[in-house]
């Protein structure tokens, strides 16, 4: 049994809330509309010196026939059965409903892990309900309000009582793959398909990923995590509420990336908001594979789709193009190959000696044009950092080194020090 603690329950009775006040910091996006987490998200929370792995499910609905909603429930019935305790949380001011006794029934299997949370225990009269709720058959039963952080506590300590004293265990680590795009151009189709499993809820419906998932995946022994992100719609068209914080989740994900799979829906070709985020992963400098998804409904073949990518995200040159159809598992492992390509590049280190005779071939190809009547020298160049991989020069002019320069210097360094498939850092420093 994992150090993994479920939270189950039906919509809007305030899962996430609870969730986030465990784990100390807004992850799982709150809003009082059901249906707003979807996906399983995980987090480690720690309470007196004992570390564990937080899981935020869906809202657990009746048996029905809309896709969306039955992933939800096989997601939800997955992590019972890893689950370590199951915290099933409960409305104090609606009651026991029909779907909390459903809930119930599913959970009895796994009663002796079972906790109950009565939520929204704000006053006297919410607390004069909570003895009801022992009538689900559950052992332990806690009043709490997520919101304001009543009881949680107690529960903590119930929770922790339960659990080993061994770490929590949430792999993390590998090469940090996050899926980009517009709504519905089949970035969880992608991930789903590279899993060969149903992890990541899939609906033709645009928007169905609010928040961004992290699944730790092994392949041909390479760690990775995948990051399913929310579709970026244009700005003009996203509102206050679960929309917006779903693309403040998908920005952070680009910057905590080691690669950006940027999807394009082969079928609509580029748009504006395309290009948007294409700017957006070459302004934070993020290594980029550009996939083009739904190619067999492109009116293009792939060498002229390959040529129109090219003309239209021109500033993403360094990335590598691949063409998947992910509904039927075409090209999709050739995503990850990219990104191995693409991770290799930007966590490339050189020599000093190296990367001071690359600096000198770019320069005698072509010197910067003078400052102020003097010419602009280099007195040596060295690689700072990786990730993506940063080179300083030193030289006599800072200000000399004009944007139009700089951008043909960082792409014949890039050429010479053979980072083809990464962004090159160019730090420009004077000699003091």
């Amino acid at each position: 049994m994992e150090n993994r603690v479920v939270i189950v329950g039906r919509p809007n009775v305030g899962k996430s809330s609870l969730f986030n006040r465990i784990v100390g910091r807004r992850k799982a996006i709150v809003e009082d509309v059901p249906g707003v987490t979807r996906d399983a998200i995980e987090a480690v929370a720690e309470w007196k010196g004992k570390e564990f792995v937080v899981v935020d499910t869906g809202g657990f609905v009746p048996e029905t026939a809309d896709e969306i909603l039955r992933s939800v429930r096989e997601t939800i019935r997955r992590e019972m059965n890893r689950a370590g305790v199951l915290i099933l949380v409960v409305d104090a001011r609606e009651g026991i409903t029909p779907l909390d006794e459903e809930i119930a029934r599913e959970l009895y299997p796994f009663k002796d892990r079972v906790v109950v949370a009565v939520n929204k225990v704000d006053t006297k009269k919410e607390e004069a309900s909570v003895p009801e709720f022992y009538s689900l058959g559950f052992e332990k039963v806690f009043p709490v309000s997520a919101v304001h952080g009543r009881g949680v506590g107690d529960l903590l300590d119930e929770i922790v009582s339960r659990l080993e004293e061994e770490k929590a265990r949430i792999r993390y680590e590998g090469i940090r793959i996050s899926f980009v795009g517009r709504p519905n151009v089949g970035k969880s189709s992608l991930i789903n398909s590279l899993l060969r499993e149903e992890r990541v809820i899939v609906s033709p419906v645009a928007g169905t990923t609010r928040d961004a998932v992290e699944i730790p995946f092994r392949w041909k022994n390479t760690d990775f995590v995948l990051v399913d992100t929310a579709g970026v719609r244009r700005p003009s068209r996203v509102e206050y509420g679960v929309e917006f914080f779903s693309v403040g989740r998908t920005i952070r994900a680009i910057e905590d990336s080691d690669v950006v799979c940027l999807v394009i829906d082969g079928e609509e070709g580029i748009t504006r908001q395309d290009k948007r985020l294409g700017g957006l992963i070459e302004r934070r400098m993020r290594g980029c594979v550009i996939v083009v998804n739904k190619m067999d409904l492109c009116p293009y073949s792939e060498e002229d789709a390959e040529s129109i990518v090219r003309k239209e995200l021109f500033f993403l040159d360094y990335a590598p193009i691949t063409f998947t159809v992910a509904t039927e598992g075409k090209g999709v492992e050739s995503v990850l190959e990219k990104a191995v390509i693409v991770y290799r590049d930007f966590t490339r280190q050189h020599k000093t000696s190296f990367v001071n005779r690359a600096v000198a071939k770019v320069l005698r190809e072509k010197p910067p044009p003078h400052y102020r009547g003097k010419e602009v020298k280099v007195f040596y160049a060295f690689q700072e950092s990786t990730k993506p991989p940063a080179v300083v020069l030193i030289t006599n002019y800072p200000d000399g080194w004009k944007e139009s320069y700089r951008r043909f210097f960082t792409k014949k360094l890039r050429e010479y020090l053979n980072i083809k498939n990464a962004p090159l850092k160019l730090v420009i420093r004077g000699r003091e």
